[in-house]
């Protein structure tokens, strides 16, 4: 895979809990009957990122799914896991995101930042944020990634796998490019773009829990709404990998994550770009294309 050209920033953001208000409060949705209904849950940015030599930083960036907490326990000391919201029906009233938050631990390797996940999510990828669909045009026999419930922008996924040597063209791959980080910063750039003379073949997903592999490239008719940030995780000629993506905007539940695969992706494959929006599950149209439909429209 070629992915993109701009570094990300690191975004300064709250942490995950209940839509504030302009107030402060806790955002409320208004009823017909002049009450209020109950506070909608919010799925928010990572706000601490993990650093190189700094263990304590170290946590598990993966959304997961809790019980509210009740008035006899305002510190949420009692709350309970529960299964993610399906894409469909959404969030109850009786589940709140909250950051997973496990230590974590860096691997034999000794790697200057560990993969991001806790060894439950390396199992199952961020199953508490994003899921794995089957377009009903496809037949069932393709899949794609969606946001399982509203992501805001600028929330942080990790890409992982086993690192190997690129796959021939003509095999199904997921795999993309490895450049490790120094050891010393955790990082591999060059000013704001990737330092790419330091190839170390790629990250193959299959027989792991990404789910980051399922992501489509948009259309020639769509706009990605995810890109990489250039953060690696790994070591040179090690095991595992892992790289950094960041949404770019606003996702509503059930909208398809797309990022651009690489202007030579499509080519080297013989394969011809198409649009992967379906009516279950689309994907972000071009600006361009959105404002010529509305004046069509008009």
């Amino acid at each position: 895979h070629n992915i993109g050209s701009e570094i990300g920033r690191d975004d300064r953001r709250q942490n995950m809990g209940v839509t504030s208000g302009t107030d402060g409060s806790a955002g409320e949705s208004a009823r017909s009957d002049g009450m209020t209904a109950d506070p909608v849950p919010s799925i928010r940015p990572q706000s601490k990122l993990p650093r190189a030599g700094v263990p304590s930083s170290w946590r598990c960036w993966a959304t997961v799914w809790v019980t509210p907490p009740a008035p006899a326990d305002p510190g949420g000391q009692k709350r309970r896991r529960v299964p993610p919201p399906s894409v469909r029906s959404g969030p109850g009233p009786h589940a709140v995101p909250i950051r997973c938050g496990a230590v974590l631990r860096p691997s034999r390797e000794n790697e200057p930042i560990p993969i991001p996940y806790c060894a439950r999510h390396l199992r199952s990828g961020d199953a508490g944020a994003l899921a794995v669909a089957a377009p009903a045009q496809s037949g069932g026999g393709g899949r794609c990634l969606v946001a399982r419930a509203d992501l805001p922008a600028g929330y942080r996924m990790a890409f992982f796998g086993k690192r190997g040597r690129c796959p021939p063209c003509a095999v199904d791959d997921r795999a993309i490019s490895f450049y490790p980080p120094n050891r010393r910063t955790g990082r591999n750039t060059a000013g704001r773009r990737l330092n790419n003379t330091n190839y170390n073949g790629v990250l193959r997903p299959e027989g792991t829990g990404d789910l980051i592999q399922y992501a489509a490239c948009p259309g020639p008719g769509e706009r990605q709404n995810m890109r990489s940030t250039f953060q690696y995780w790994g070591v040179r000629n090690g095991e595992n990998g892992g790289l950094e993506f960041v949404t770019t905007e606003e996702v509503k539940a059930g909208t398809q994550l797309c990022h651009w695969y690489g202007s030579g992706w499509f080519p080297d494959r013989g394969l011809k770009r198409l649009d992967v929006g379906t009516e279950d599950y689309p994907a972000p149209k071009r600006r361009a294309k959105i404002k010529a439909e509305t004046q069509h429209d008009d």
